[in-house]
């Protein structure tokens, strides 16, 4: 294969982890809610008790993990933030009798945290 051509496949390989990581990241905010409302599914979850701890929980996962973040806490720290949200994220899945989901989410998100640490 020429260079372009592999070029190419890795922004492509690298956009899609990019939005694997995004719909990740919505699945930890609807786990939050989830777990605040006491409830897998329902009008409960759009209570703005609940939103606003949806909104705690995105505003520190802004602030340390984004592209964009405010802060710098250091790749050891990322690492270590981001598995406390997964690995939470997944506990609560299992709170809330869906443990083969939490399987999957912990599964994909170490898939796409390996795949984004390898795709220069």
């Amino acid at each position: 294969m020429t260079e372009p051509s592999l070029d190419r496949r890795r922004r492509a390989l690298k956009a899609t982890a990019l939005g694997i990581r995004f719909v990740l990241e919505l699945c930890i905010a609807c786990d939050v809610g989830n777990a605040c409302a006491g409830t897998d599914l329902g009008a409960s979850a759009v209570r703005p008790s609940v939103l606003r701890k949806r909104r705690r929980c995105m505003a520190v996962w802004g602030a340390f993990l984004s592209p964009k973040r405010k802060y710098e806490i250091g790749a050891s720290g990322r690492l270590i933030l981001e598995a406390g949200f997964f690995a939470g994220s997944a506990l609560i899945l299992i709170c809330l009798g869906w443990p083969a989901l939490a399987i999957v989410l912990v599964i994909t998100a170490t898939t796409d945290r390996l795949a984004l640490a390898l795709i220069p």
